[in-house]
């Protein structure tokens, strides 16, 4: 299918929103982190805000890649499509895309992708703070650690709307 120039520029435009909201998500994971560490006995409600703020984190993150599949794939799948959406993501489709990152850096989105369908789906119980820690590890940095994935990412797309410019 035959993208304009314009409709990649939109891309850019939305992409570079999401990537604000995925900065400003990892802030506040951040600034949960450092409360729990200020209070001497956290309760399941701080447990619940920190989960929150994990979860909101891996959200920012897939809006961005759905854009991308919508936008290059024209879908994003059915049954398991969390999961197979982030596989693509790590992805170079020939003649279409390039993908967005290694799959390296997809491990640690593995981490926060299974604590969301935790959290989400979590009524019977409450999260058990030892389990969090190694999705915190993962969810740490992991905004900056995107940038370079991010800036590689949009100049592909400039590249992209320069060709079809002409």
């Amino acid at each position: 299918m035959k993208r304009s120039s314009e409709a990649v520029l939109q891309l850019i435009a939305e992409l570079e929103n999401d990537y604000s909201y995925i900065h400003e998500s990892s802030i506040r994971n951040g600034a949960m982190v450092a409360r729990l560490a200020r209070t001497d006995a956290p309760d399941e409600f701080d447990h619940a805000a920190h989960g929150y703020t994990l979860h909101n984190l891996y959200n920012a993150f897939e809006a961005y890649f759905v854009r991308i599949a919508k936008f290059f794939e024209n879908d994003i799948g059915e049954s398991g499509w969390h999961r197979h959406l982030l596989e693509r993501m790590t992805l170079d489709i020939e003649g279409l895309r390039i993908a967005l990152f290694p799959r390296e850096f997809a491990f640690r989105l593995e981490e926060l992708l299974r604590f969301r369908h935790l959290f989400r789906n979590i009524y019977k119980s409450t999260l058990d703070p030892r389990k969090m820690a190694p999705v915190q590890d993962s969810a740490n940095d992991i905004a900056t650690d995107f940038t370079a994935h991010h800036a590689r990412f949009l100049s592909f797309l400039r590249e992209l709307a320069a060709e079809l410019r002409e």
